[in-house]
């Protein structure tokens, strides 16, 4: 049976992910900053699925929490087959001009080198049984640009390149790594905004309405699969078109 290992996977687009894995018949390794949340989620989805899951609380800015939750990974499944580099630092009203060097850093040591450091333990796992799947979430806002986003997009640009060295340095020993571009993803912040603000942002999609958690799900698991076995060092965009036209600039009054 395959593993794999998620990052923060205990809600949104995360815990979709791992409950696909999961209806596939996959074991699912799955983390947070709070071991309570990862291992009540675990237990949640071990309840649904005949496969076993494990939660493990892990800090994406301490190389070392990295290095012992996939120690416990290795542990405790064996193998790992697949990794998703999912959680962020979403980096939230951090523009050019007002981001601290506090904020920066905490970004910065998230989502590029927590997310290097976890693919490189994967690798090194993934090395020992003959291959294996990388895949990272990316953002649309890693190749455009939103207002108060500069930080975070930035970050999911380097991610993009990372993907691209990973599938050239990795390829010789079966491992392939790809970056999930996505966009207009619902999730729970999506209950925050009123219809008329809803309505709005759909109007702004050529798809008409924006991506399902399960739909992005869909696309890593297909990455991660025998499926694709040819595919890597590439970007699959799921945005619902918002890469293809030119939305309009707001200037700020």
């Amino acid at each position: 049976m395959k593993t794999v290992f998620i990052t923060g996977a205990t809600r949104n687009t995360g815990l979709a992910i791992a409950r696909r894995f999961a209806r596939e018949g996959w074991n699912v390794a799955i983390s947070s900053r709070d071991k309570a949340s990862a291992q009540a989620t675990a237990d949640v989805l071990q309840r649904e699925f005949p496969v076993t899951v494990r939660g493990y609380a892990m800090d994406l800015d301490q190389v070392e929490s990295i290095k012992d939750t996939f120690r416990q990974v290795q542990q405790d499944f064996g193998k790992l087959d697949a990794f998703v580099a999912n959680a962020a630092n979403l980096g939230i009203d951090c523009g050019l001009l007002n981001t601290s060097e506090e904020e920066f850093d905490a970004i910065v040591d998230v989502n590029i080198k927590g997310s290097f450091f976890c693919c490189r333990n994967a690798a090194q796992l993934m090395k020992q049984t003959g291959g294996g799947s990388i895949v990272t979430i990316g953002s649309v806002q890693g190749t455009g640009a939103v207002p108060g986003r500069t930080v975070y997009g930035m970050t999911k640009a380097a991610l993009a390149a990372l993907v691209r060295y990973m599938a050239y340095e990795l390829g010789q020993y079966g491992i392939r790594a790809n970056n999930v571009i996505a966009g207009a993803v619902h999730s729970c912040r999506w209950d925050t905004l009123t219809d008329a603000q809803i309505a709005t942002r759909r109007s702004q999609y050529p798809a008409g309405r924006e991506s399902t958690e399960d739909e992005i799900a869909a696309a890593v698991f297909y990455l991660c699969s025998d499926h694709a076995a040819s595919i890597t060092g590439t970007d699959l965009t799921i945005d619902s078109g918002i890469s293809a036209c030119l939305l309009h600039y707001q200037k700020k009054e």
